[in-house]
């Protein structure tokens, strides 16, 4: 690795900085609270106005064509000041990139300007009913029928599907393959599509994932996302790299363990004392968690496929997450269990300490995770 910030970084992270600074309010807060939504309109509107979803993307795709540093810059900076941006991480993280490694060209001019534009949002459907972490345990079925499919079966746990445009689902196109990995076909789906049926289901963390239903769901053979059959090539190679890289949560790490250490900083005795070792123990880790996140962005820019170290990013920061939440209740007391804005920390221990199995198991169990680092960091032979 060997890369430094240029000027240009610089710049660019002043200006994320200063919008985040004014535009990330308590009255935008209010307002989602109001519409009982993770995800702003006008918010993520702002943000397509200043060609700030897709950055990383060629020009002639609607992007800057900016390196993934830029990306790293600008997600920590919004996930300082804990800015909605879920949907366009889903957007852009999940679908946009998505295609742009493995989309038709037709795909790339129809999708991508659009998302960067802020118009159109995507979300990423893998998960079954009953297939627990088995990502590949798929039985929604594709049929190809007069050069279209129809799609029949269910997903669940799709964050953002009740607000988002489309959906990227992998279904079963030939049910009759070996293997379990061979016969998978992705498609982009629209949210709208007659016999497509969403269903939110409210997390204890408080906001809503979702199962949908395919009852004969027609969709064009141009959304064919990808190779025929060739999906689960496609979604171990790059999806599930950029969704367990892009759900690094560093800069909010860093804001949590600097408004603690605000707290602890003049409190007097030796368990106070105590509590500072474990703070500075922590930070030290966000740090080395934070440049393995700039780490995985340089190698994205070099056109290398960062496996292990996505998945190391990935269960490190969801590890990083827990232990501070904990340590929160620590130094705040019964305090650190109080919900709302009224609260220590405007309730964000709380809040973490609810909702903390979701980063955990988001993109994947941690010993999926330690799994992948084994044996593509380490070259470790799977257990027989």
């Amino acid at each position: 690795m060997d890369f430094a910030f240029s000027d240009e970084h610089r710049r660019f992270r002043e200006e994320v900085r200063e919008f985040a600074r004014a535009e990330v309010t308590a009255e935008l807060f209010a307002d989602m609270e109001r519409r009982e939504s993770e995800f702003h309109p006008g918010f993520h509107a702002k943000l397509g106005e200043r060609g700030w979803i897709g950055l990383q993307w060629p020009r002639e795709y609607g992007g800057r064509g900016l390196d993934n540093l830029h990306v790293s810059i600008f997600n920590e900076e919004m996930e300082y000041r804990f800015a909605p941006i879920s949907r366009c991480r889903t957007s852009v993280v999940f679908v946009g990139q998505s295609i742009i490694a493995f989309g038709s060209e037709e795909q790339k001019r129809y999708f991508l300007p659009r998302i960067a534009r802020g118009e159109l949002t995507g979300v990423w459907a893998l998960t079954e009913p009953d297939a627990g972490s088995d990502a590949a345990a798929i039985r929604l079925r594709a049929d190809e029928q007069d050069g279209a499919w129809l799609l029949n079966g269910e997903k669940i746990f799709t964050s953002g599907a009740q607000d988002a445009d489309y959906v990227m689902v992998a279904a079963r196109s030939d049910p009759k393959a070996q293997s379990k990995y061979n016969g998978i076909s992705l498609f982009l789906v629209p949210l709208a599509s007659p016999g497509l049926t969403v269903r939110p289901i409210k997390t204890i963390g408080g906001w809503s994932v979702n199962q949908e239903f395919f009852d004969n769901v027609h969709v064009p053979n141009w959304l064919l996302l990808g190779d025929k059959n060739k999906g689960w090539q496609n979604i171990t190679r790059y999806t599930l790299n950029f969704e367990r890289a892009g759900i690094a949560r560093t800069g909010m790490l860093l804001r949590l363990a600097d408004e603690l250490a605000g707290i602890v900083r003049g409190s007097p005795g030796a368990g106070a004392r105590q509590l500072r070792h474990q703070l500075a123990e922590l930070r030290a880790e966000i740090m080395a968690g934070r440049w393995l996140g700039y780490r995985v962005a340089w190698l994205y820019d070099q056109g290398q496929i960062p496996t292990s170290e996505s998945s190391m990013i990935k269960v490190l920061t969801a590890d990083l997450l827990a232990r501070i939440a904990d340590l929160g209740t620590d130094i705040l007391g019964w305090a650190g269990l109080v919900r709302g804005s009224d609260a220590p920390l405007q309730g964000r221990i709380e809040f973490f300490l609810r909702s903390i199995w979701f980063h955990l198991v988001g993109g994947g169990t941690p010993d999926i995770q330690r799994n992948i680092i084994a044996q593509w960091g380490l070259g470790l032979p799977r257990e027989p």
